[in-house]
């Protein structure tokens, strides 16, 4: 039998008013880098997708993927492990062009004011036109890049294996500062208020001055690894461990507000609407977190692990299982509203524009599931045959259960290691 879960909560408090007229900073529209903005929320703007009318269709690589799509004006890009950077055109899910590099893309692309930025595990970070797929610039480190950009204000912020964040000039490829970190770095930036926020593979976060990369504030969590990316919302920094933990960070300081606790690791990046958090966990639950009651809300229990970050948008969230499926839920209540079976497991995050949800695989393809009734949805050249989708009514309104909901527990809060 499942062991069931417990849930510990350690005063989750929103302080947002510690940064005046700081916002999630958005430049590129939603959607078009890692968790859709540099803030990380992982929150897009979309009509909600309750059913599904069609699959539009299925674009399919020579190899799995694990870099989550981003959109930007009527294109889909992605990276594969075929080594290949694709751009595909959302209408008709017909490619536009291909980009080749030496290694795996597993890293996401970002675009911004057309040009799209992608790093490889050839160690390289490319700058490619957004139409045409030739190349613009490229800036080479010393290992592999896993690190999804973020865009922001003119540079482009990622980090590296060789231990590195950097900030590179978007126009000309030119580095304008890196920090060191201690352990190498495979974690997204997020860029709010002024900061640069990134953990590095020694369970070390950092947060550093956007514009000159000084260091200001250095958090050590207890496990040694963080692959979770981190999210900004309101004068607060959320990131998870190995260790079963997510924190709440006090973004200008650094210092422990909260702690969340789950039954195993955490490779997700958090998803931030409102006052609510979703974050899925290898314990295969998605949980939905008021952060400001300090109470689970209602959590969803999955057939194996989510590694797939999720994804936000028109009241639903979206996210990818290791049992092959993407599946969607109602965002206040956790309701199940359909699944969608692929060929293997995906740990990419969807994308939401449009009414459209795109979901890559690691079966080595891109999925485009639709809301919206299609006149005659075309299919992409050559792809195989589709798997019908998985769909499931909604079922009928229940109280929710009792056991879905802690209740905060007074505890002396941890010792912040933030400085």
């Amino acid at each position: 039998m499942k062991k069931a879960f417990v849930a510990l909560v350690i005063g989750f408090v929103a302080v947002g008013m510690l940064m005046p007229g700081s916002a999630s900073a958005q430049v590129a529209p939603p959607g078009a880098m890692f968790r859709s903005d540099p803030a990380h929320t992982g929150t897009y703007l979309s009509p909600p997708i309750p059913v599904i009318k069609a699959q539009l269709w299925r674009f399919q690589t020579k190899d799995r993927i694990l870099s989550s799509p981003a959109v930007a004006d009527g294109i889909v890009y992605f990276g594969s492990d075929d080594e290949q950077l694709y751009a595909v055109e959302i209408a008709t899910g017909r490619p536009l062009w291909t980009f080749k590099a030496k290694k795996a893309f597993v890293a996401s692309p970002a675009i911004d004011n057309g040009t799209v930025y992608i790093g490889n595990k050839d160690g390289y970070l490319y700058a490619v036109d957004a139409r045409s797929g030739i190349e613009r610039w490229r800036f080479k480190t010393d290992d592999d890049i896993y690190s999804s950009p973020t865009v922001m204000g003119g540079i482009v912020y990622f980090g590296s294996d060789d231990k590195y964040l950097y900030a590179v000039d978007s126009r000309a490829g030119v580095e304008k500062w890196h920090l060191k970190a201690k352990k190498g770095i495979r974690t997204s930036p997020a860029v709010d208020g002024g900061l640069v926020f990134v953990g590095d593979q020694g369970g070390n976060f950092y947060a550093a001055d956007a514009f000159t990369g000084a260091e200001r504030w250095w958090f050590k969590a207890p496990d040694d690894f963080v692959e979770s990316s981190p999210a900004v919302s309101q004068g607060v920094v959320y990131v998870g461990d190995h260790g079963k933990d997510l924190f709440a960070l006090n973004a200008a300081t650094g210092k422990q507000q909260g702690l969340f606790k789950t039954d195993k690791t955490i490779r997700t990046s958090p998803a931030i609407a409102g006052d609510l958090l979703y974050l899925g966990a290898d314990d295969g639950n998605l949980y939905a977190i008021d952060v400001k009651a300090g109470q689970i809300r209602w959590r969803f229990h999955a057939e194996k692990d989510i590694r797939s970050s999720p994804a936000v948008a028109g009241g639903m969230v979206y996210f990818g299982c290791e049992d092959d499926h993407l599946y969607a839920l109602d965002a206040a209540t956790g309701t199940l509203r359909w699944k969608f079976r692929t060929g293997k497991y995906i740990q990419a995050s969807p994308c939401v524009a449009n009414g459209v949800v795109f979901a890559a695989s690691a079966d080595g393809a891109v999925y485009a599931i639709s809301g919206l009734e299609p006149g005659a949805p075309p299919v992409a050249p050559a792809a195989p045959v589709p798997q019908p989708p998985e769909t499931v009514p909604p079922p009928p309104p229940v109280p929710p259960p009792v056991s879905t909901t802690v209740p905060p527990v007074p505890i002396t809060p941890l010792p912040s290691t933030g400085k």
